[in-house]
């Protein structure tokens, strides 16, 4: 069969039911759309998929699927008396009462505590928190690049799949991606060292992340996250284990590595990450917090450019998403010093995890979880207000930008993942 994605066995994220394909096409074809790589080698021995699940999203026979690890979690929660974590970004939130089938009125983010908890997990996270943190080390790493005018345009790199893209495909740009840690695996991290450290705990901890995102999967195989289940893997557990979401009461993550800002809940959507770290870029150049809404970036075209000026500064960004959008703006990327790159239509909240959608009702959909994104109240405004971050930062790291930050909450791309 020559008319669909290649599945390698040892693919982390994806997997193929091979009796439900009828070899129709659709999934190549979206890869082409969605990732551009209909122009790139396909030899046998081409590491060519991104991890990025679109051909999930579009299989009309539901032949292709994430790679569960979810039975793993439950057999971990039910079996053993290990001390298991868990984590979730703010996109899954956002789109779990639709994987569920629930009224969307249901508090959904007052109860994933709760609900975690009830699946047994021992410790409750928000990753949200990491979102914050890699803002700091990110909006820090910029401007000592722009200092010392040193690999120029910087892009981020909190995206698995665009990581991948790169060290795959494009291994010249490799300088130019963030070694800041994606805020999954800064929160793993902090959960292994600082956390534990702060709570005098003696055992190992297990690292869960829930995640809107199947590359995710394979980020975590050379991480400190133990597993990566996706939206619809969360909802599968939940139903298994039979719970009685109108019986649960709302409750809180746990406290040490869950205050997040508003920004940090950004990161579920294109522009987030920009927005976010422009905000806190504004702090650090002038010592004073930007007026709301300055970086506000409402994305509607996979290409957006702005020019902002920030103190003395003026500051070129450009924002992606869909890796076939890429070529246009790398032709010309030495006018910008800034840019977000998110393989996934709209972002994370458009993710391969994300609950399955008739493709007449995804603009709408898309733009209910965008907006679920920004009405969470009683939140800080910007990733470097989080109080609970800057006692860490003062108290853990002595300072932004230290030699033990650096050493925790950044790594080094290597080239072919």
């Amino acid at each position: 069969m020559n008319n669909r994605v290649k599945i390698d066995d040892d693919n982390p994220s994806i997997q193929r039911i091979e009796e439900r394909c009828i070899d129709c096409g659709v999934c190549l074809n979206t890869c082409n759309i969605e990732t551009g790589l209909e122009k790139k080698c396909r030899t046998e021995d081409e590491k060519s998929c991104l991890y990025c699940g679109q051909c999930i999203l579009s299989c009309p026979m539901g032949a292709l699927k994430e790679r569960y690890e979810y039975k793993r979690v439950l057999n971990l929660l039910n079996d053993t008396d290990k001390k298991i974590a868990i984590s979730y970004a703010p996109a899954v939130r956002v789109s779990l009462c639709e994987e569920l089938n629930i009224d969307s009125e249901i508090p959904i983010e007052e109860l994933m505590p709760a609900i975690m908890r009830k699946l047994g997990f021992t410790y409750v996270f928000d990753v949200s928190y990491g979102a914050d943190v890699t803002i700091i080390e990110e909006a820090n790493e910029l401007l000592e690049r722009l200092s010392n005018k040193n690999n120029l345009p910087m892009f981020t790199s909190c995206c698995p799949s665009w990581v991948r893209y790169v060290t795959n495909f494009r291994p010249e740009l490799v300088p130019n991606l963030s070694t800041t840690k994606s805020p999954i695996e800064i929160i793993s991290t902090l959960i292994k060292t600082y956390f534990k450290e702060m709570e005098s705990i003696e055992e190992d901890i297990i690292s869960v992340v829930v995640a809107p995102c199947t590359a995710k999967k394979y980020e975590a195989t050379t991480g400190n996250t133990d597993y990566v289940i996706t939206t619809r893997e969360l909802a599968f557990m939940i139903k298994e284990s039979k719970i009685d979401l109108q019986s649960l009461k709302p409750s809180k993550p746990d406290e040490l590595l869950s205050e997040h800002s508003k920004s940090g809940l950004l990161f579920g959507k294109s522009g987030g990450v920009m927005s976010a770290a422009l905000s806190t870029v504004h702090y650090l150049l002038t010592g004073k917090n930007p007026k709301i809404g300055s970086y506000d970036l409402d994305i509607k075209e996979p290409i957006s450019k702005k020019s902002f000026k920030i103190g003395d500064r003026i500051i070129n960004i450009a924002v992606v998403y869909g890796l076939k959008n890429l070529e246009t703006i790398l032709a010309e990327k030495e006018q910008y010093d800034f840019i977000e790159v998110m393989s996934c239509k709209n972002g994370c909240i458009g993710g391969g995890g994300q609950p399955l959608v008739p493709k007449k009702d995804e603009d709408n959909r898309i733009m209910d979880r965008k907006n679920s994104l920004t009405c969470i109240p009683k939140l800080s405004n910007y990733c470097h207000e989080n109080t609970a971050v800057i006692e860490m930062y003062n108290s853990y790291f002595t300072g932004y930008s230290s030699q033990k930050a650096k050493e925790l909450l950044h790594y080094k791309h290597s080239n072919k993942n």
